[in-house]
């Protein structure tokens, strides 16, 4: 069970644009801005020089990306979604359809939909050459690495579904109540050097700076104690207990069901000095997994979580 949860974490985890109100975008044509279809966006992974054609305003997409289905609620284009992957229950009218899978998509599945355009979140040939065959373009959205290529990824959708405002003002959005988490934070405390250890789960898979939450981290002046090729390595005890991380981030409270007690129980682990001083946080997955309209509320949640924190005095 462990090591299914932890291949769907793992998975999950890895243009600015202006126009009028919502109601009355409709992308941005050839590039120009001027809302009208066709548009062609950046599709694939970010710098690749990939793009997908959209030759009219989507009426039936088909997400099976959580991120994407969030963002593109948030961007006023839920009306324009007819289904949704299984694991993108959220917001609560998202049109979900149980055994609809973005991580295995099945092209038969997809196209009992009937969509005119599907999102995902990882390239898959065979999802790829099915949907060309019958004519239905496909936007590959990785993902993000950083805070700026989630922005770009809401606002491409915005151009792909005629929501180039709303796209714009959701990141305005999020990029302010961002900055305001962040600088909630003392600039003493981000500049003290603080470490962490991320625990995706309980055998100790980790992520690195160079990931997506890493450069969540990295906002408020955090290093992750994971190292390594891989962004999401798997540690052993030993070397979680030797870097002694300042603050422990559960992103397996839910799925594991995992507290801050049983990781004060595991043995060695009250030498930490995050166990010590009682720096054990409980993320919600969703929000540790995702890269869309929600952000805000993880840096808000990182954000308490330090202000909460004791800390050595120099870093006050």
């Amino acid at each position: 069970m462990v090591a299914a949860i932890v291949g769907l974490l793992l998975s999950a985890l890895a243009l600015t644009a202006c126009g009028a109100d919502g109601d009355d975008d409709a992308g941005a044509g050839g590039g120009d801005g001027d809302g009208a279809f066709p548009v062609s966006v950046a599709s694939g992974a970010a710098g690749s020089g990939e793009e997908v054609t959209i030759e009219a305003r989507p009426e039936r997409i088909v997400s099976l990306s959580p991120s994407a289905t969030e963002s593109l609620f948030a961007i006023d284009a839920g009306d324009q979604v007819v289904a949704v992957d299984e694991y993108s229950y959220y917001p609560a009218e998202a049109p979900v359809v149980e055994g609809l899978s973005g991580h295995r998509p099945n092209v038969e599945a997809v196209l009992t939909h009937d969509p005119d355009l599907v999102i995902v979140s990882g390239q898959d040939d065979s999802l790829s050459q099915g949907m060309a065959a019958v004519g239905v373009p496909v936007l590959v959205l990785p993902a993000a690495e950083d805070l700026g290529d989630a922005y770009a990824q809401i606002e491409t959708l915005g151009v792909a579904t005629g929501h180039v405002g709303d796209a714009a003002e959701v990141v305005k959005d999020m990029a302010a109540d961002i900055g305001e988490a962040v600088d909630s934070v003392s600039a003493e405390l981000r500049d003290s050097g603080l470490t962490y250890y991320h625990e995706v789960s309980s055998d100790h898979y980790s992520i690195t700076d160079h990931t997506f939450l890493g450069a969540v981290y990295r906002e408020f002046g955090l290093a992750s104690i994971a190292t390594g090729d891989s962004g999401y390595p798997q540690l052993n005890a030993e070397a979680i207990i030797a870097a002694d991380p300042d603050l422990i981030f559960l992103a397996n409270a839910t799925s594991e069901s995992m507290t801050a007690d049983d990781v004060a129980a595991r043995p060695g682990w009250d030498q930490i000095t995050a166990v010590k001083n009682g720096n054990i946080t409980a993320l919600d997955e969703d929000l540790a997994s995702r890269w869309g309209p929600r952000l805000p509320e993880l840096f808000r949640d990182i954000a308490r979580a330090l202000s909460d924190a004791t800390v050595p005095a120099a870093a006050n």
